[in-house]
């Protein structure tokens, strides 16, 4: 019953998400394209069997995957402000037709490099926007006992859309014959979510809290009974709507409308630390090196054909999204945040540790054909690293740093937590060819520490904020007692039963455009 009364939260989810999945798309087509002789030789680029096959390999991969996340940053960036001053579901459309522009150039890319380079750095700009506005929207229109679970649902579908792209490209792989066609296909595939996502949107409302704070209260009001499937004058709803714009009207009294001294307050200041520390953690887990390199790691430790490393990546994707999901559907809102954080951590440093060890005693024999048990192994605690990476820092940070901030804050905090994932995906995606094809095993090596000191990070700094308001999640890091907030949502529950009231009267004649005064 409870799924079916939010029916509406998830279709609302399900196309805002559209934009995770075409990140995921577009970060696993690439990474398995980079593998194919036909895209080796449309670009001038020596084929091999072997991971990262030359240092001219290593270059243009490296460039294709992190002149990707470069665009992304610089768009989350952007994103922030521009989804402020407009809103969210604008803003979410503006950037679909930015990614959809950056797709069409890579499709139509012929024998220049520069072309596909000009065409991820645009598709990134989209992509990055789009992940800097989706999980505040989602979040924003989600109640409070699944948030955690539909938020979450960004990781569900990046990783679809990582996982399609690594099946599709093992596919074209296997029945198009090596050809400019075999490139083109997985990569004009993402054209079509796009499109989808950007008819989608036409028809979804605009985020109630951003609304409020707009002043716009009649919408609002409008807006949480399409995505609550309730009549506008259900006592649960006006309770509700009484709670956002309790919240939003103490951000407005207590710093006097700037928004910079919000920012500035011990509270608001701990949960800007949170997102930044949080989205570096999440990037130096050493997630995205295989992520997007997937199929040249796999034949790093010994998976050597091109058709057995693309089988490969295609089942490492196919595990990540059955562990996402599980963790979604019976992990998040009961284990909590912190917790998985916690138990992650410990998981992936151990997953590290033992790839870097049979890999530095073990390495793989690239003259023998046959797959090695060594190499069989480090395949497996590949799987069990993303099953735990999956069931802990795929999602949940997606899921803290949409819930953490203030509505007058989010944008601007999610926008900083986005960014800081895309600054940091560059590093990391730069790094990788370079790191894999020099100091070899003690890339895992350094992955597994990092794994090990985001979960001391988490133990001392990450509270617990599982099945709590975005509301009562402002009472949690201190911005506003317990009491003060209790007193201002019994008047701006009389102030909203009092509009409606006058609504009602009136015939609809009244729009409550305008704020009341305090």
């Amino acid at each position: 019953m409870g799924a079916f009364k939010n029916r509406n939260v998830y279709l609302l989810t399900t196309v805002a998400y559209m934009g995770s999945l075409l990140f995921g798309f577009d970060t696993g087509v690439m990474g398995s394209v980079l593998a194919l002789n036909a895209f080796k030789d449309d670009f001038g680029l020596p084929p091999g069997k072997t991971g990262f096959a030359s240092e001219r390999n290593a270059e243009v991969s490296s460039n294709v995957v992190s002149l990707l996340t470069a665009g992304c940053f610089f768009g989350a960036i952007a994103s922030s402000f521009i989804n402020e001053k407009i809103g969210r579901r604008p803003t979410l459309m503006a950037f679909c037709v930015v990614f959809l522009i950056g797709a069409a150039i890579q499709v139509a890319a012929h024998h220049a490099i520069g072309q596909i380079y000009a065409g991820r750095v645009i598709a990134g700009l989209g992509v990055g926007g789009m992940s800097s506005v989706v999980t505040v929207y989602v979040s924003e229109n989600a109640p409070a006992r699944q948030r955690g679970r539909i938020a979450g649902l960004f990781q569900e579908f990046l990783v679809i859309g990582s996982t399609f792209a690594y099946w599709l490209d093992y596919g074209v792989s296997l029945h198009i014959k090596p050809s400019t066609l075999q490139w083109r296909v997985p990569v004009g595939v993402q054209l079509i979510p796009g499109g989808l996502m950007l008819i989608g949107l036409c028809f979804l409302k605009e985020s109630p809290r951003w609304l409020t704070k707009m002043g716009r209260h009649q919408k609002a009001a409008e807006s949480l009974a399409w995505s609550r499937c309730a009549k506008i004058d259900d006592p649960e709803l006006l309770e509700e709507l009484a709670e956002i714009r309790a919240s939003i009207d103490e951000e407005m009294n207590s710093t006097e409308g700037v928004t910079w001294k919000e920012c500035l307050q011990p509270g608001s200041r701990k949960r800007f630390f949170l997102a930044f520390c949080i989205m570096f953690w999440q990037q130096f887990s050493g997630t995205n090196s295989i992520g997007y390199y997937a199929p040249q790691i796999f034949q790093t430790v010994g998976i050597s054909s091109t058709n057995s490393s693309l089988f490969a990546t295609g089942v490492y994707g196919t595990v990540k999204v059955v562990a996402t999901a599980v963790f979604l559907l019976v992990g998040i809102d009961q284990l909590g945040r912190k917790r998985a954080l916690l138990g992650g951590a410990a998981w992936m440093s151990m997953c590290m540790f033992i790839i870097a060890a049979v890999l530095s005693t073990h390495p793989p024999d690239v003259k023998n054909p046959h797959v090695s048990k060594a190499s069989i192994g480090m395949v497996v605690m590949i799987y069990l690293y993303v099953i735990g990476y999956s069931a802990s820092w795929g999602p949940t940070p997606w899921v803290f740093v949409s819930e953490i901030f203030p509505t007058r804050l989010r944008a601007y905090g999610v926008g900083l937590a986005a960014a800081t994932q895309w600054l940091f995906n560059f590093v990391i995606t730069k790094i990788t060819p370079i790191a894999v094809s020099t100091i070899g095993w003690k890339t895992f090596l350094m992955f597994g520490i990092f794994c090990l000191a985001m979960g001391i990070f988490v133990w001392f700094f990450v509270p617990e904020t599982k099945r709590l308001s975005l509301e009562e999640i402002d009472v949690l890091f201190g911005n506003v007692d317990a009491i003060q907030r209790a007193q201002d949502i019994e008047i701006a529950l009389h102030a909203e039963k009092k509009e409606l009231e006058l609504e009602q009267r009136e015939g609809g004649t009244v729009t409550h455009e305008m704020p009341p005064k305090v």
